[in-house]
C-alpha cells in the first residue's frame, strides 16, 4: 500500500487514529505510536485544551480545604494568644493548663470569663 498523501511512496505504517497509510516522512511517531499529521495536531490541541481547563481555577474541594486551614490557622493564634495572655501567667505551662482542661473545663472558663470580661 501507498502513502495516502504521496501516492508515489511506499506505506510504512498506519495513523492509530484514523487508519490513514504514511510514508516515512508523513509519520509522526509519538509514544512507540504512529499518527498523521491531522490526528497529531487534533491529539494535541485536545491535551492542551483539557490543561488550561484544569488551570482556570481551583475545585470546591480545594477551596474547601484551603478554607479549613485557613480556619484552624486562625484559631491556633487565637488559642496561643488566650494562652499566653491569660493563662501562662496564672496556670504556668501548656501541659498544666491542658490538664487543667481536660478534668476541669469549667475552671478555665469561669477563669477566663472573669479575666475577658473586666
Amino acid at each position: 500500500m501507498n502513502c495516502d498523501r504521496h501516492p508515489e511512496r511506499e506505506g510504512v505504517a498506519s495513523c492509530i487514529i484514523c487508519g490513514r497509510i504514511l510514508c516515512e516522512e508523513c509519520r509522526l511517531k509519538l509514544g512507540g505510536k504512529n499518527y498523521c499529521e491531522r490526528c497529531a495536531d487534533k491529539l494535541f490541541r485536545e491535551r492542551v485544551e483539557s490543561g488550561e481547563e484544569k488551570r482556570k481555577g481551583m475545585g470546591l474541594g480545594v477551596k474547601i480545604l484551603i478554607s479549613i486551614l485557613i480556619i484552624l490557622g486562625i484559631l491556633a493564634v487565637l488559642s496561643y494568644l488566650i494562652y499566653s495572655v491569660y493563662l501562662a501567667p496564672y496556670y504556668g505551662s501548656p501541659e498544666n493548663v491542658l490538664g487543667i482542661l481536660m478534668n476541669d473545663p469549667e475552671r478555665i472558663i469561669r477563669f477566663l470569663g472573669t479575666r475577658i470580661s473586666s
